[in-house]
Parts: structure tokens; sequence; C-alpha cells
């Protein structure tokens, strides 16, 4: 009985373990998501501005650049999400800066899973 007990025990701090993860996951893709759509938003105005200025009218240089660096941010914070769920999936994606050895194809990734 007590074998029954312990490993009911067991599977129940399995399935907890895996909602949390399945809860995380799913507020870092609505993170993802908001994040994305208020980048979209950012250049959005963005492009209002610069068509505003392309067709004649005064735009302020200060509010194209505030854009931009808004636009900048996003792309940070998507960026930094997108790297947190990778980590909590168990993958690792690296980017090298030194050119990959002749003749070999570019443009894959690698994705590395921590050993258990």
């Amino acid at each position: 009985m007590a074998g029954i007990l312990h490993r009911l025990n067991r599977e129940l701090e399995t399935f907890g373990k895996r909602a949390q993860q399945a809860l995380d996951e799913g507020k870092l893709q609505l993170e993802r998501f908001r994040l994305l759509r208020e980048r979209d938003e950012a250049a959005k105005r963005l492009g209002f501005l610069y068509h505003r200025r392309e067709r004649g009218s005064m735009v302020d240089p200060l509010e194209l650049d505030a854009w931009l660096q808004r636009i900048d941010g996003h792309d940070a914070s998507i960026a930094r999400v997108e790297r947190e769920m990778a980590a909590a999936k168990g993958e690792a994606v690296t980017v090298s800066d030194t050119p990959p050895p002749a003749g070999s194809q570019t443009g894959e990734a690698e994705v590395i899973r921590p050993q258990p």
C-alpha cells in the first residue's frame, strides 16, 4: 500500500512540474506576442511619420529617433523572451562572430540540448 502511495505522490509531483512548465511557457508566449504587437504598432507609427516627412510635412527628428529607439527596445525584449523560451525547453541557441569554415553551409542553427 505504501508503495502505491509513494508512486502516486511521485506521479503527482511530475504532473505538477509539467503543468508549471506549460504555464511558464504560455506566459512567455503571451509576452512575446504582446511585444511583437507593440513593435508592429511602433513601426506603423514610424512609417506614418516617414510618409508625412516625404510628403513635405514637418516632422520632429527627435520623434523619429524616439520611435526607432522604441522599436530597438522591443527587438531586444523579444530576443530576451525567445532566449528564455529556448532555455525553458532546454535548448541553447548560440551565435558566433567568427565566419564558418570554407565550404560549409550557412543559415543553419545548431540546437544543443543539455544532458540530464
